[in-house]
């Protein structure tokens, strides 16, 4: 991490960042509450950065004072790590952005990081797509680039496979299946000197173009990154824009590789466009705004899981540096030209402060309406940073910040808002982990901003994890899903992972954790899974050797699925989840099963959501290979699925009648014993034992025929 200059921390203390938007004052009144927690920890962050494509802009892509600029970290400057480079179909051209690159390295220091994105091939065809028969050339051409930049002294961290393949025409254009064909068969060999693969980057991050890489685990192993781009998308664009539960599942990094947020306006701009005389733009006054590069950053970090994002040009007119328009109708200022703009001040309160190889760690993302928050701390552990947004140009916000997982201090506060460009406003005390802040942009006309703190404290104690119930759970025998393991601090210790942070259970059981438990007929299940949410559990294996696993679970969703793994190993690859009749039906379990080899002793086993969806109420490991389940569904020796103690109303009722392997039979309609045996005999044209269940409860019956 780049020291800051200013404020400068003691070496070895614990450090904390606040990015708060708009100027901070401690005060009394009414506060809205973000609670962060260091130990809950998210993806690591690999910097920010910008573009400079010198064939394009003329050849002033970035000189070196403007490299000092974009890449310096102290006052003024805006702190990028990362540049983004083309690389050309002509090989002549490859020199072009040395220079910038070289300027760059020397800004950024240690920290810098060089990619490259290809814009066409130079075997594509007349209508873009490339044969598969030049793929190795286009390859070769590629790696070409790759070891001219490092024989130039500044090597590639990654190279992209090519840049908007759903902009077809202008450029290159893949489909699914070309890109899915290349990464499968060629996407490795791009690594030469080390560099890292980058998936196509879709123009609107079309989630259909990555899938079917996603889906093969073959494939997958060829990209080391997956680019996208967020074109389609605006400030008021939903957050499933953002997000990618598919890409979280399977554990892929993502770069935000290039986007702009609009470019009618000036960069310096705060809200609207005004006086520029030109009509076009005076229709589009409303859509200039500095606080949507701070917005659509959050959304990628919070929201998308985000690594790294990118700006586009560093150095334009709507960009990071001030540049005249071309076309002159802004009329920038001469004294605004090479200057940082109000949208590179934004960026700032993030790039300055949030250096490669932080990771973020909870926070509460929205306390109110129009406010947003993020965390993030050092890859030394030693600095927290909080970047507060707030979005409502017309009321200032008071804030109470609490931490969780460190001894914070103090803060220093940094501001950017239409009257301020990351000012350093001073310090403010924290008192018992926690500090009230209003939110002062200094404008009377608009109070929309965002800040920085810095501070000094010592870091909390690692805390271990711990079985719940305080000893591990023997194997064989039977899990209860809700009985994971106690959380202790720090990532190595995290013992569940969830998609919210909202409770959407029923019950206090595991209160303060965020997992949705509920209390149904069969006692304490988890339900309301999402793909990428994860529990994990201390287990104790008696014995080495095979095992049947079972596992009663729940869903009215036909795509809906789990996995299981042991200390990070597979252990049953992907299970699917049977769908139940009725659009919202998760009272009837299923059993699924799966034969499995575990080793001797103690292990971390974790149950992963692969599929939306589902509730489970327990597994069960039964020593030896398709081993008798000792709790089937609606067996005799079942006590999850009937109630002893279930008394029947005389009052009609509908029961859903199971046979006692726990396949549903139908449904009857009864006020009282003998109609609700009469009602399972005609279901089940046959005598015996059935389940029957309603919403009060179930119970065994005995029909005769």
């Amino acid at each position: 991490m780049k020291s800051l200059n200013q404020n400068s921390v003691v070496k070895g203390a614990w450090k904390t960042a606040l990015a708060l938007g708009c100027g901070a004052l401690v005060s009394t009144a009414f506060a809205s509450t973000v609670n962060v927690d260091v130990t809950d920890e998210h993806q690591v962050i690999r910097g920010f950065g910008g573009m400079v494509h010198n064939q394009w802009q003329g050849g002033g892509g970035l000189s070196e004072a403007d490299a000092k600029l974009a890449f310096g970290t102290g006052d003024g400057q805006i702190g990028l790590n990362t540049l983004r480079i083309p690389v050309y179909a002509n090989s002549s051209d490859f020199n072009k952005e040395v220079q910038a690159a070289k300027y760059a390295k020397k800004y950024a220091g240690d920290d810098f990081i060089l990619y490259a994105t290809p814009w066409t091939s130079p075997y594509a065809g007349a209508n873009q797509h490339m044969s598969s028969s030049n793929y190795q050339k286009y390859v070769d051409h590629l790696n070409g680039f790759n070891d001219y930049m490092k024989n130039q002294g500044v090597p590639l961290y990654a190279i992209s496979i090519s840049n908007e393949p759903d902009w077809c025409g202008e450029w290159a254009c893949w489909s699914a299946d070309e890109i899915y064909n290349f990464t499968k068969g060629y996407a490795d060999k791009m690594r030469k000197n080390g560099a890292k693969v980058i998936s196509t980057e879709s123009f609107r991050y079309d989630k259909n173009l990555y899938n079917k890489v996603l889906n093969d685990a073959n494939a997958l192993k060829n990209w080391d990154i997956l680019g996208a781009h967020f074109y389609a998308s605006d400030r008021n664009t939903g957050d499933n824009f953002f997000q990618y539960s598919l890409a979280d599942q399977k554990g892929v990094e993502r770069w935000m590789t290039e986007h702009y947020t609009e470019s009618q306006g000036s960069g310096n701009y705060w809200r609207t466009i005004t006086n520029t005389g030109d009509q076009a733009n005076q229709n589009k006054r409303d859509t200039v705004n500095a606080m949507d590069v701070a917005y659509e950053i959050h959304r990628a970090m919070v929201v998308g899981n985000f690594n790294q994002y990118t700006w586009w040009y560093i150095r334009r007119c709507y960009g990071l540096i001030m540049e005249k328009d071309f076309g002159n109708k802004l009329q920038i200022p001469s004294n605004e030209i090479g200057k940082v703009s109000k949208r590179g001040y934004v960026m700032s309160q993030f790039a300055r402060f949030i250096r490669p190889g932080a990771i973020r760690v909870g926070a509460t993302d929205k306390p109110e309406s129009n406010l947003f928050a993020s965390a993030y701390k050092s890859s030394e552990g030693d600095s927290v940073i909080v970047v507060l947004v707030n979005r409502d140009y017309k009321n200032s916000k008071t804030v109470t910040v609490n931490v969780k997982g460190a001894d914070v201090e103090t803060f220093h506060v940094y501001t950017t808002s239409q009257a301020k460009n990351a000012k350093y406003e001073g310090e403010v005390e924290v008192k018992n982990g926690s500090v009230t802040i209003t939110m002062d942009a200094g404008s009377s006309e608009f109070k929309d901003c965002i800040v920085t703190l810095v501070g000094v404290g010592t870091p909390a104690d690692p805390v271990p994890r711990e079985p719940f119930g305080g000893k591990a759970i023997d194997l064989p025998g039977k899990i209860e899903a809700e009985n994971f393991d106690i959380p202790g601090t720090g990532k190595e210790n995290k013992t569940y992972n969830e998609n919210d942070s909202e409770d959407h259970g029923e019950t206090n059981y595991r209160e303060g954790t965020g997992v949705d438990i509920y209390k149904k007929a069969t006692g304490y299940i988890v339900g309301y899974n999402q793909a990428g949410e994860w529990l994990e559990y201390t287990v104790n294996v008696k014995e080495a050797g095979d095992y049947t696993f079972f596992a009663a679970v729940a869903s009215a969703n036909a795509t809906s699925g789990f996995n299981m793994t042991l200390d990070g190993n597979e252990l049953t690859g992907d299970i699917s989840v049977p769908k139940n009749d009725g659009e919202e039906n998760y009272d009837d379990y299923n059993k699924v099963q799966k034969n499995v080899t575990l080793p001797a002793g103690e292990h971390i086993l974790r149950f992963t959501v692969v599929g939306d969806w589902m509730d489970v109420d327990y597994f069960t490991f039964v020593k030896g290979k398709d081993a008798t389940d000792p709790e089937p569904i609606g067996g005799d020796t079942s006590t999850t699925f009937v109630n002893a103690k279930f008394q029947m109303s005389n009052e009609s009722m509908e029961y859903r009648i199971f046979d006692m392997g726990g396949s549903y039979l139908g449904t009857v309609r009864a006020a009282g014993m003998q109609e609700l045996r009469a009602g399972a005999a005609d279901l089940a044209k046959r005598g015996g034992m059935f389940i029957a269940k309603s919403a009060a409860g179930a119970l065994r019956i005995r029909v005769t025929q």
